[in-house]
């Protein structure tokens, strides 16, 4: 996740690496949603999933996360779960339905949110707890 200044933009929060990361994460989900679009042909869902898994594990290489508090990635999170419900009801609205069961009327997506807002919580108080 990239660097957060007091007063900076999406564009200062998101590194490269993370761009890269939601544009392959977006892509397949839109492939989920619409298998059969003629963009499916031109970048591969293999391609994309190893593109993802090579970040990550670029990531951990690296630790990405060694010099990034808890503030920072409390924000990440946020942003990364909004991003993603906020995708998958635009590709609904659109028409899309997902062929792996990533939807809104699936138990185990509002099991994993409820377990991602958890965690958020929890950060958060960890957060207030170190500034006060």
């Amino acid at each position: 996740m990239g660097n957060c200044k007091k007063g900076g933009n999406l564009i200062k929060f998101l590194n490269t690496v993370d761009f890269i990361y939601i544009f392959a994460f977006t892509l397949l989900l839109v492939y989920d949603y619409f298998p059969f679009i003629p963009l499916a042909d031109a970048i591969p869902k293999g391609v994309l999933i190893a593109l993802i898994l090579g970040l990550i594990v670029f990531s951990l290489i690296f630790k990405k996360y060694r010099g990034t508090d808890k503030k920072e990635l409390l924000k990440w999170h946020v942003f990364w779960m909004i991003y993603i419900l906020f995708l998958m009801g635009l590709l609904t609205l659109l028409g899309g339905t997902s062929s792996a069961g990533i939807a809104f009327n699936n138990g185990i997506v509002w099991f994993a949110l409820l377990i991602s807002m958890f965690e958020m919580y929890s950060q958060w108080k960890k957060v207030k707890k170190a500034e006060a």
